[in-house]
């Protein structure tokens, strides 16, 4: 019994609690998410707040759904007084931000404009802001971003201009955005990142520029910033890296270009990334590294190059990356791995995979020389022969080092690769060692055969004769 009068009231109170406070045919105030008291709108128009009376001062939180706004100006949103921070437009089918359009709230902190029609910002549009921290513009029609449009929002922390149709922005777009920590700005139509064009973002840490059709990085376009620690430029056009292209990024952390048309690295292309770690250039064209091509990664653990064109390796590549951990090489077309008795030795390199190439064998015992702490080397799908196969497994095996000759690389699944595929070829590496016996055995073999029939045969007689 008292189970069931516990479950009525923790009932009664979970209705009261989310119970709509009707205001009027298209608005209710209820309980948000994080528990505030929140008022959202159905099937409004432009006009609608204009003549909105429901006092606000407790509302943290408004959405509006399957709304027609059009255009917001300083009119549309005619409150007084209000504690709102939380401002949802999405799919509003807004086209226009007219001057001081939010400037009623002064104490805002997330804007949502997500999947509208907005084709210009008007100067000042974003007046009254400075408390926001979350603008989200993502899925308009913005094509230019002007100047100074963002320099009324000095404790922006996100920027969200993705998927919009931006071609080009003007030398003070990002003016006063001081503060400013992620800028998104993928599927856009830029083509080129022009002379210190985020030189305004000395705080920016993540910066995304993905899926545009950038051909080219002008020298100087990353001026300014100084604290980025994540650049992503994956799913471009570029062809050319020119020299201490990325200098200025001296806090870049995760350096991302894959699915580019790079065809090779540039001498000091990445000269000045001291603190870089990871570096991603999968998926484009590159057939050569330059001499130099990757000094001054001195931090660098990680480097992919998959699914490139490379039909040779030189070891020299990698001489002045001192804490390279880990090098991906796989589904490239090398059929050629150049190892030189000069070539530095790479202390820390300890997972190399060479899996889907053209490789028929290499010399892995200077290899192993120039890579003393290696761990796991993965050639699965090469043009390898079994002799070489088997001796490359031995030879790993005594270095107590992983060979990995299959894509999953579970445990075990190259021995049971060795014994099923290169069986024979395996055996025939230990023959000899069987020969020796087989050899004393086969030359012995008739008198030792005839040997223990006669001395049975004499046995059983003396038995016999005995009894």
């Amino acid at each position: 019994m008292t189970r069931w009068v516990y479950f009525t009231v923790l009932v009664i109170l979970i209705s009261t609690r989310t119970t709509n406070l009707k205001t009027d045919d298209t608005c209710q105030i209820h309980q948000s998410v994080l528990n505030w008291p929140q008022l959202t709108c159905t099937n409004i128009d432009s006009n609608f707040f204009r003549n909105f009376k429901t006092p606000l001062n407790r509302t943290h939180w408004i959405r509006c759904a399957n709304c027609s706004l059009t255009i917001i100006d300083e009119k549309t949103f005619n409150f007084s007084r209000n504690n709102v921070s939380f401002l949802e437009l999405p799919e509003c089918k807004v086209k226009s931000v007219k001057r001081f359009a939010f400037s009623s709230f002064f104490l805002l902190k997330i804007l949502n404009l997500r999947r509208n029609e907005i084709d210009y910002l008007e100067p000042k549009c974003f007046a009254g802001l400075k408390r926001l921290w979350h603008l989200d513009l993502s899925s308009n029609l913005l094509r230019i971003l002007t100047n100074n449009v963002f320099s009324d929002l000095p404790n922006l922390d996100v920027l969200n201009l993705t998927q919009n149709q931006i071609f080009y922005v003007q030398p003070y777009a990002f003016a006063d955005l001081i503060n400013l920590k992620y800028l998104y700005i993928n599927n856009n139509d830029l083509k080129k990142l022009e002379d210190r064009m985020f030189k305004h973002l000395s705080n920016l840490k993540l910066l995304y520029i993905e899926r545009n059709n950038i051909i080219e990085i002008h020298q100087n376009a990353f001026i300014g910033l100084k604290n980025l620690n994540y650049l992503y430029l994956n799913h471009n056009s570029i062809s050319f890296l020119v020299q201490y292209n990325f200098k200025p990024l001296t806090s870049l952390f995760n350096l991302q270009l894959r699915f580019n048309n790079l065809s090779e690295i540039q001498v000091s292309s990445f000269n000045g990334l001291k603190n870089l770690r990871y570096l991603y250039l999968g998926d484009n064209h590159i057939s050569l590294i330059k001499p130099y091509g990757l000094i001054g990664l001195d931090s660098l653990v990680v480097l992919e190059l998959v699914r490139n064109n490379f039909s040779s390796i030189d070891f020299s590549y990698f001489d002045k990356l001192p804490k390279l951990y880990i090098l991906w090489l796989n589904e490239n077309y090398i059929s050629n791995f150049i190892i030189n008795s000069e070539n530095e030795v790479q202390n820390s390199l300890a997972v190399v995979d060479l899996s889907f190439n053209k490789l028929a064998n290499f010399n892995y015992t200077i290899l192993h020389k120039k890579m003393p702490n290696i761990k796991e080397i993965v050639f699965a799908n090469n043009s390898h022969s079994c002799d070489f196969l088997t001796d490359l497994y031995r030879f790993y095996l005594l270095k107590n080092i992983s060979l990995c000759l299959t894509t999953s690389c579970r445990p075990n699944e190259t021995n049971f690769y060795i014994d099923t595929i290169c069986l024979e070829s395996f055996e025939s590496t230990i023959e000899p060692i069987y020969n020796i016996t087989d050899d004393y055995s086969t030359a012995f073999a008739p008198t030792f055969g005839i040997s223990v029939w006669f001395y049975t045969a004499l046995f059983f007689i003396v038995f016999l004769h005995c009894y």
